[in-house]
């Protein structure tokens, strides 16, 4: 979609669906949630929805991804242990880490 609401089009089509798009700063990407492989995991793909890309993969729900202002990293929520709890990772899903915070909308600030 363009700026001005002109131009709406469809990224994604599944029947499981995607929720919660957090746009690259740059506007290259998008990560998203989705429920596509079962339960709820961090994808991301072009902004023209191509190339998706899965980035998490666990028994737990993953929700809420979040970009770093610079793009290298995304902040996300996840249940392990029962408590939504913030993880960090790199943007290509690798180095994920538990901020050892909780919390339910993850944000680099700004």
């Amino acid at each position: 979609m363009n700026a001005d609401g002109t131009e709406v089009r469809q990224l994604t089509d599944n029947d499981d669906g995607d929720f919660e798009p957090s746009w690259l700063p740059d506007g290259k990407r998008i990560a998203f949630s989705s429920w596509r492989v079962g339960d709820s995991e961090i994808f991301v793909m072009n902004a023209d929805g191509t190339k998706v890309r899965q980035l998490t993969q666990n028994n737990q729900s993953d929700w809420y991804a979040s970009w770093s202002p610079d793009g290298d990293r995304i902040a996300f929520i996840n249940n392990q242990g029962g408590d939504w709890e913030i993880f960090v990772m790199d943007a290509d899903g690798t180095n994920t880490y538990s901020t050892g915070q909780q919390g339910s909308s993850p944000s680099f600030g700004g």
